[in-house]
């Protein structure tokens, strides 16, 4: 069960290629050259050549077309880059983990939030914790709200997240419990109103949330039950954008109270 490369019998398809000859391949294509991969790698010119001319004997096809002295990448090599790519990620994260760790004066605290956290509480709070313990290293991240499963396997010490965790992998704790309110422009004939009903926004322009956002879902169901029917020309992924967009007067909409209240002393009602 073998094949012909370039004349030459090589390995059967079960055979399999090691990490260094990975990690050269990887190289020639990130840095473009031969000479500039055995720089990144701390080998010499004529080693890279010859290992990767051993690792295409070795798959049974060509990597690179040579071309006037120069690697040009094949289709199959391409796909072959990516492939490869995504599976360096994990050890590039460990990586920049571990120099995250030399270079750190003293210890490291790595949080994960969703933006509406970042954007207004947390602030603060990493004000008062620095306040106490000046030599903490904090790394904040911010996670997608309709995908939050990247907080879970011990990827950061502290999430800060809405709804239930139902992971097994750490311990949860209700911090706060909030509740949704409207947003509209100053000048709004409902702006003077302490309270609204669904029933108020029937035929109002109306801003949404992205299609996936669970604060949308909830407040479409709020409308769906009270059979209220809102003008709906307008949304966005971020609740941010949303404020901007209602203090503009292009509609109104009901959002999280963090973002809502970041955006009081702007105006927005």
């Amino acid at each position: 069960n073998h094949r012909n490369f370039g004349g030459q019998k090589v390995g059967s398809s079960k055979d399999h290629i090691g990490l260094r000859q990975v990690e050269i391949f990887r190289a020639t294509m990130k840095f473009g050259t031969v000479t500039a991969a055995a720089a990144a790698l701390g080998s010499s010119q004529p080693t890279i050549t010859r290992e990767l001319a051993r690792l295409e004997q070795h798959i049974g096809f060509r990597l690179f077309e040579r071309r006037l002295q120069r690697l040009v990448p094949t289709a199959r090599a391409l796909k072959l880059f990516e492939e490869v790519q995504a599976s360096f990620i994990g050890l590039d994260r460990i990586n920049d983990f571990i120099d995250r760790l030399r270079d750190a004066s003293e210890e490291v605290l790595t949080v994960a939030s969703l933006p509406a956290f970042a954007q207004t509480i947390l602030p603060e709070a990493v004000a008062r914790l620095n306040a106490t313990h000046p030599d903490l290293t904090l790394q904040i991240s911010t996670v997608d709200p309709r995908n939050q499963s990247s907080i879970s396997g011990f990827n950061f010490d502290v999430g800060l997240i809405e709804g239930v965790y139902t992971e097994r992998d750490a311990e949860s704790r209700i911090l706060w419990v909030f509740k949704l309110v409207a947003i509209m422009p100053p000048d709004h004939p409902l702006a003077q109103r302490d309270y609204v009903e669904p029933h108020d926004f029937e035929g109002i322009n109306f801003i949404s949330l992205g299609s996936q956002d669970p604060y949308r879902l909830s407040v479409e169901r709020i409308f769906d039950t009270a059979g209220t029917q809102r003008r709906l020309f307008l949304s966005s992924q971020s609740a941010s954008s949303v404020c901007e967009l209602v203090l503009k007067g292009l509609g109104i909409s009901i959002i999280n109270p963090l973002t809502a209240l970041s955006y009081e002393k702007h105006g927005l009602v």
